[in-house]
């Protein structure tokens, strides 16, 4: 495929899947992208997201989580944090970054992104055992929903894990979206605990319409 068609059929894949900001929302406020991908090797992709680092400092990236998809052990989890997310998004959409990732054996990446209402709390050393959990609500009041998130203990008795660094992530639209992401002490119980008949009928009554999840193993974590 030529370059060209690549990239624009890249830049539709992202706006479309991912719920671009309606007419007067604004995205230069911080924010995390969130990206999935297969990739051939890791330590290739490791060496060539990391030889990105004065580029991604430059537009405002501060900080980064790395994670083996759960299911799948040649799909990579990232989370990046970032000052102004709409720069951002630029980046990360950008020929150069891509076709840098694209060497090191990565697809087309899916790509989920918020502003940051709670951020989340990165360190720089080695990542702890366990997972993250990655939640993408689509709900139809994002006020209404997380008023009823906060006021929730978290401590359900059939999480069967221990949960922790919570952070929530907006993107306004119709539906709004809110992203949740977590730790988990064990991320192989996570699975059942979101998809359960219980924690289904909560979503449901905070009104939330779809629910899509990602699962990832800790790897390693650092700042730029």
């Amino acid at each position: 495929m030529k370059p060209f068609f690549r990239w624009a059929g890249l830049l539709a894949l992202l706006c479309g899947t991912t719920g671009c900001l309606g007419p007067g929302g604004s995205l230069d406020k911080p924010g995390t992208l969130f990206l999935r991908d297969r990739i051939g090797d890791f330590k290739a992709f490791r060496a060539a997201f990391l030889g990105q680092a004065p580029a991604l400092k430059a537009d405002g990236f501060s900080a980064y989580s790395l994670h083996r998809d759960l299911d799948d052990p040649r799909r990579l989890i990232l989370t990046l944090k970032c000052s102004d997310l709409g720069k951002a998004l630029s980046f990360a959409r950008s020929p150069g970054f891509l076709e840098a990732l694209g060497k090191a054996g990565a697809g087309i990446p899916s790509l989920w992104y918020g502003l940051d209402v709670t951020g989340r709390a990165y360190a720089a050393a080695p990542k702890a055992a366990g997972g993250i959990v990655i939640a993408r609500n689509e709900v139809r009041s994002f006020k209404f929903w997380e008023t009823c998130f906060r006021n929730e203990s978290h401590n359900h008795p059939g999480r069967k894990y221990k949960n922790s660094n919570y952070s929530i992530h907006e993107l306004p639209g119709n539906p709004e979206v809110a992203i949740v992401v977590h730790e988990a002490s064990d991320v192989s119980k996570a699975p059942a605990f979101m998809d359960s008949p219980a924690l289904r009928g909560e979503m449901e009554a905070t009104g939330v319409v779809g629910l899509d999840v990602w699962y990832g193993v800790n790897l390693e974590e650092g700042f730029f």
